[in-house]
């Protein structure tokens, strides 16, 4: 049995209406720019891995509801829609390697789904808490992933205002080494740090964010097009 797991948002009339940077995106539903499009969205950690945990607020349930709002976004326009997780749910195994085997799971299922390509979704977190600002992360094996992440790197420079972080090459991580199609690690902030760790549980800013990796994808996919 295939164990994808979708999310999917269907408008109602024949127009979708999107709003990014304080401006309207519409298209015709038959025309959205993602149709055809699979993309895997992946809300790190989730059942006993709690990831950070910073000001009385849980790394994980940060990321769920990030991934599920920009998940929202993608299908909105037209693409379809993969989760690793879509609850607060882990992959562990007992006895010693669990990380590393709820990890190779996450993979499992971006494989099985045949994504054009991932997110992987987490908050950051630094025993220096005056450190801020949304990142993104790529392995250097993939030209595409590097492409992607310099892409949402330059969208999110106002999450928070002032962010001059760089997209930045990681082989340490397992999702991005291991999977065969292009993508991205996604840290949108510090939850060290006590005002950018509000902001992430902001319902405003959590849909400006996910509206700029939606821009992101908007941007990526039409310039492969073209």
């Amino acid at each position: 049995m295939r164990r994808w797991l979708f999310g999917w948002v269907f408008g109602l009339g024949l127009f979708c209406l999107l709003w990014q940077g304080g401006a309207p995106m519409m298209w015709a539903m038959g025309d959205a720019p993602l149709a055809g499009r699979r993309i895997a969205i992946d809300a790190g950690h989730g059942g006993i891995d709690s990831g950070a945990e910073y000001h009385a607020h849980v790394e994980k349930d940060i990321n769920l509801v990030l991934a599920k709002c920009i998940g929202d976004k993608l299908a909105s326009a037209g693409a379809e829609v993969v989760y690793t997780r879509m609850d607060d749910v882990d992959y562990y195994t007992r006895g010693k390697g669990g990380k590393r085997a709820d990890l190779k799971k996450r993979v499992a299922i971006i494989e099985e789904a045949r994504p054009d390509v991932f997110v992987s979704v987490h908050c950051n977190a630094s025993k220096v808490t005056s450190y801020q600002g949304a990142q993104v992360f790529y392995h250097p094996k993939n030209e595409e992933s590097k492409r992607l992440a310099e892409m949402m790197q330059k969208r999110l420079a106002d999450f928070p205002k002032g962010n001059h972080r760089q997209a930045q090459s990681n082989t340490h991580v397992l999702l991005l080494s291991s999977l065969s199609m292009s993508g991205v690690l996604l840290e949108a902030g510090y939850l060290s740090n006590g005002e950018e760790a509000r902001l992430l549980c902001d319902t405003a800013y959590q849909n400006r964010l996910a509206e700029a990796v939606l821009a992101t994808f908007l941007e990526y996919f039409g310039e492969k097009s073209e």
